[in-house]
């Protein structure tokens, strides 16, 4: 019974104000600085309806990139990547190494246990931006195939 009165007293405010309706009357009361009302949009002047397809301006090309340029950007993504996924790693081992048996010894300062718990947005930051990398690594790869230029990356060709 006390469960009942509980829940009905935490789900009244629901009930009482959830189907309560706002009208252009409440905006007097509410004081919303720059708020339209129907009355502000009737008096906006009419827009005319198309005719016909709307004529789309013509596509603008993008500038060729040099070869060169391509590479050292891919390069330089592939770096930014590897830097990424070691410092993935490395937090990876230490979570694995604060939920070990020797975590709590008293001869070892870090990582304790519950290290996962204050490293986890880190590590969802780190699969974050490797994941954007890898983005950015695919779209210089299709530029690269558009412009007609071979990437290459510690002997391999892309």
């Amino acid at each position: 019974m006390k469960r009942l009165v509980v829940l009905a007293f935490c789900l009244w405010p629901a009930v009482a104000y959830g189907q309560q309706v706002y009208t252009n009357a409440d905006l007097v009361k509410f004081q919303v600085p720059g708020a339209y009302t129907n009355e502000d949009l009737r008096a906006l002047p009419r827009v005319p309806p198309s005719r016909g397809p709307v004529a789309l301006p013509p596509p603008v090309e993008a500038p060729r990139v040099e070869a060169g340029e391509l590479q050292s950007v891919f390069e330089g993504l592939l770096r930014a990547r590897r830097a990424l996924a070691a410092e993935l790693a490395w937090e990876l081992q230490r979570i694995e190494d604060s939920e070990s048996a020797f975590a709590g010894a008293a001869d070892r300062v870090e990582p304790r246990p519950g290290y996962r718990a204050r490293v986890a947005s880190l590590v969802a930051e780190l699969r974050k931006r490797i994941a954007l990398i890898d983005a950015e690594i695919e779209a210089t790869l299709d530029e690269a195939r558009r412009a007609g230029a071979a990437l290459e990356a510690g002997g391999r060709s892309w």
